[in-house]
């Protein structure tokens, strides 16, 4: 079983209590790490300035933070996805890989909270209607409050 690092326990503190009792639910069974809870106003500008936010202020900037930032945690890190590299025997690249570890990772946290009553909107599907392609921003790490 998976436990939470200080770093991320700290981080999960600074949000919402139905967001620290999902998190603390999903990695009992699923291991990720917590990137982001709260957010000061001066980051949030920073991260809109360059482009990593498209929003101004947002549920981050809440206090308790309505939003938090989670990963998966996979062979000891953040499986990010780099630009396609090697593929394996089926032509699936390394990249294809780590991106659907996200929606894998997504889609458990959904079902938990869903089972837990607790409602979420996540970065990869802004409007809730599992169709991917409409999109047009990923935060996959992103899983809010609704």
């Amino acid at each position: 079983m998976a436990e939470f690092s200080k770093s991320s326990r700290d981080q999960l503190t600074t949000c919402d209590s139905q967001l620290q009792e999902l998190f603390y639910a999903v990695v009992k069974e699923y291991d990720c790490t917590v990137i982001e809870g709260h957010r000061s106003y001066q980051r949030q500008t920073a991260l809109f300035a360059a482009g990593d936010s498209r929003v101004r202020a947002g549920k981050h900037n809440e206090y308790p933070s309505a939003a938090v930032d989670v990963a998966p945690y996979v062979d000891g890190g953040i499986p990010w996805p780099s630009k396609p590299i090697a593929q394996d025997v089926y032509g699936v690249s390394e990249y294809v890989k780590r991106v659907a570890q996200f929606y894998h990772f997504a889609g458990f946290v959904e079902a938990k909270a869903k089972v837990m009553s607790i409602r979420i909107r996540w970065g990869g599907d802004w409007d809730r209607d599992h169709y991917f392609s409409d999109q047009s921003f990923d935060d996959l790490v992103h899983f809010e409050l609704i």
